[in-house]
């Protein structure tokens, strides 16, 4: 087998390392604060740095929050491109601007390396039962060589064609997901006011043609107003949000139902819920303070 490295370990990045673990696959990691017991009692090895990570690795993962910090791991004094091997591939599962990924794509294929762009969709839950979907963009070639590793990754994944357009399908995805969020909170918030038993509009929605896989997963939610433990935080759909945004701008696009679902997120952040489930927007759109179960914010 293979060694893989996987670079974030993190909330995505740890059940990624783990998953792939469970494949059979010998796993090396790397995160800014170097020890990582969760990964070496799976089984796994921790590297010293991202150069040191690389040198043992044919594929490596990355996962991060900032296009600064993949400049950083990538191209900084101990970064993978020092001692990245020919042939390698580098699945870039972070969700960042395109542009940014596209020039260390570039850097790499000066050493005979592959980047792809594989975002993956899904909350941190998601990702240990291989539920997650991951988008894997770039040279086919490389894909088809990989596809073992975007197998244990994650269950579902699709090929969605040129370098980049991974990206541009989880800013889509992220635009349902925040725009589905906030017409299920409208519709939840509409049957309070109707006095209707939540508990059957849940049941005559899903089997309805009006259902929606985020009804059913946050319907309840904002029926009982609990919103931690946050299976997906507003301040983490918020960011990418933020890219979706800049993205439209760039290309002169006017998108009038995002921007209405963004404006609830925005206010969510500044009010200072960025940490609560997205299904708290429920509070936003009833104009009430966020309750964290049970208990007023």
């Amino acid at each position: 087998m293979r060694t893989i490295g996987v670079i974030g370990l993190g909330k995505m990045g740890l059940p990624i390392a783990e998953n792939l673990l469970d494949r059979g696959f010998d796993v090396v990691g790397y995160r800014r604060s170097i020890e990582c017991p969760e990964l070496e009692a799976a089984g796994g090895s921790v590297a010293s740095s991202p150069a040191d990570l690389a040198a043992s690795c044919e594929v490596i993962v990355s996962i991060l929050p900032t296009a600064d910090d993949l400049e950083r791991v990538v191209r900084g004094p101990e970064g993978t491109l020092s001692t990245m091997r020919p042939e390698a591939v580098h699945l870039e599962m972070s969700t960042i601007p395109v542009p940014r990924k596209l020039d260390l794509m570039r850097r790499l294929e000066d050493v005979g390396a592959t980047m792809l762009d594989c975002p993956i969709s899904g909350s941190p839950v998601m990702v240990r039962p291989r539920l997650a979907t991951v988008f894997a963009a770039g040279a086919a070639e490389a894909i088809d060589r990989v596809a073992d590793v975007l197998d244990a990754i994650s269950g579902p994944w699709v090929k969605t064609g040129d370098f980049g357009t991974g990206t541009h399908l989880k800013y889509i995805s992220s635009m349902l997901v925040a725009t589905h969020t906030v017409a299920a909170a409208e519709a939840i918030v509409l049957a309070r006011r109707n006095n209707l038993d939540l508990d059957m509009v849940q049941s005559a929605l899903e089997r309805s043609i009006a259902g929606s896989a985020l009804l059913e997963q946050r319907g309840p939610r904002m029926a009982q107003r609990c919103w931690l433990p946050a299976p997906g935080p507003i301040a983490t759909l918020h960011e990418i949000l933020d890219q979706v945004e800049a993205h439209l701008h760039d290309l002169g696009e006017h998108r009038p139902v995002f921007e209405a679902a963004k404006a609830v997120f925005d206010q969510a952040v500044a009010d200072g819920w960025g940490e609560l489930d997205i299904s708290s927007v429920h509070d936003q759109i009833s104009n009430e303070d966020a309750f964290i179960t049970g208990v007023s914010k």
